[in-house]
């Protein structure tokens, strides 16, 4: 993929605390996290939490990327690689029994954009320290696509109860 095809593909990636599976197809989505990550500051490094997901949304216009792709989550330096996987290209452009036979549509209801929903699933999830996790899209060419990041922040206990809602402490009126 070339410089001048960046436009030919895009995606983004949402940052949760668990996706299940729902009948008729759907998901449910549970504890969104927005652009950061927070833990406080009486947790220590590395921390595991019991599940994380991802949900990477993949889209590229059909027929005008060649190259295979490799999926990676990096954390921190994209040296911590914590999760790769390659997807080839030929895998991408074979066709699926969901697609409408050419001879039975109009060139309106051709689907001209291809989507892939990629759900990874960490159970359990070991942090190792604050920084970022990062998702990208490698392409063989050496072209990368940034699908979205998160960062793995601390905050004092109080703040971080006052984000998560926990009840204060009331002074005493003696």
């Amino acid at each position: 993929m070339s410089e001048q095809d960046r436009n030919k593909a895009w995606g983004f990636t949402l940052f949760g605390d668990d996706l299940r599976a729902e009948v008729g197809g759907k998901m449910s989505l549970m504890g969104l996290y927005q652009a950061d990550m927070f833990f406080p500051d009486s947790v220590t490094f590395p921390a595991s939490i019991p599940r994380f997901f991802l949900l990477i949304m993949y889209y590229e216009k059909k027929g005008t990327i060649t190259e295979d792709i490799t999926f990676k989550v990096t954390f921190g330096t994209d040296e911590l690689v914590l999760i790769e996987f390659p997807i080839l290209r030929k895998d991408i452009d074979a066709p699926t029994t969901d697609e409408p036979n050419p001879t039975d549509t109009t060139p309106e209801d051709t689907e001209r954009i291809f989507h892939s929903r990629i759900p990874v699933m960490l159970s359990p999830f070991t942090i190792p320290t604050v920084g970022r996790l990062r998702i990208r899209a490698h392409y063989s060419d050496g072209c990368i696509l940034k699908l979205g990041s998160i960062s793995v922040r601390q905050t004092s206990v109080e703040e971080f109860n006052k984000m998560v809602g926990a009840p204060q402490a009331v002074p005493s009126q003696n």
